[in-house]
């Protein structure tokens, strides 16, 4: 994703950055095809792995470039899922509501309104919009989370990082959009700014991801 900022958001020309980004995409290939073949073992990993497989094989489509850049933050997540997942128990709460999955897809809709506004399908005003909407709504449900919850630390913790991911990604994209309302000559200053941003993105993604499937766990015991 960094790389891949790098070449396609700054319009950089065809360098060692690109064949970063193109041999890192092959190499995650591999990554999941051995998730998928250790799945064998662990029947945890089979839906985060099949998932992955998914996204990945989305994002090699050629010619759809907005597509590629939305499911980057997917496969990111979908990876940070088969990292942490467990082995399905008999109490695991299937049959509670999937409500709480409302947070990763606000999460989502900003994404979506930022890789529009990246390849020019829209303006700034939507993707601000959604992200204010997503900032608040995680900021005010992790404050009740670890009022809630003093006692679980695992699903405070998430909640904290969650946070943490929030406000990083605030100010990351306050930085880029200011650094482009001013037209200052930010060369390289931009680049890592919209990097972070974006990589941000998918890190704020699988955060909020985490923090549903802990919040689902049968009396948050971590």
């Amino acid at each position: 994703m960094i790389s891949g900022t790098f070449v396609v958001g700054m319009g950089w020309p065809a360098s060692l950055i690109e064949w970063a980004h193109v041999i890192t995409g092959f190499a995650l290939i591999y990554l999941i095809v051995g998730l998928l073949i250790r799945s064998t073992m662990h029947p945890e990993l089979r839906l985060p792995g099949f998932f992955a497989l998914i996204a990945a094989l989305l994002e090699t489509i050629p010619g759809v470039p907005r597509l590629h850049a939305a499911m980057s933050p997917i496969l990111f997540t979908t990876l940070a899922w088969a990292a942490v997942a467990r082995p399905r128990s008999t109490d695991d709460p299937s049959d509670q509501p999937l409500r709480i999955f409302a947070l990763p897809a606000l999460v989502f809709l900003a994404i979506f309104y930022g890789v529009n506004y990246r390849y020019k399908e829209s303006g700034v005003a939507p993707h601000i919009a959604a992200a204010m909407l997503v900032a608040g709504t995680l900021l005010i449900f992790c404050m009740y989370v670890n009022q809630k919850y003093p006692e679980d630390a695992k699903l405070r913790g998430i909640a904290n990082l969650t946070i943490a991911a929030a406000l990083f990604q605030v100010a990351m994209g306050v930085t880029a959009l200011v650094i482009r309302m001013l037209e200052i000559d930010g060369g390289l200053t931009l680049g890592f700014a919209l990097a972070a941003h974006i990589t941000g993105a998918a890190a704020l993604l699988a955060a909020s991801t985490m923090l549903a499937i802990q919040y689902r766990r049968p009396k948050h015991v971590g």
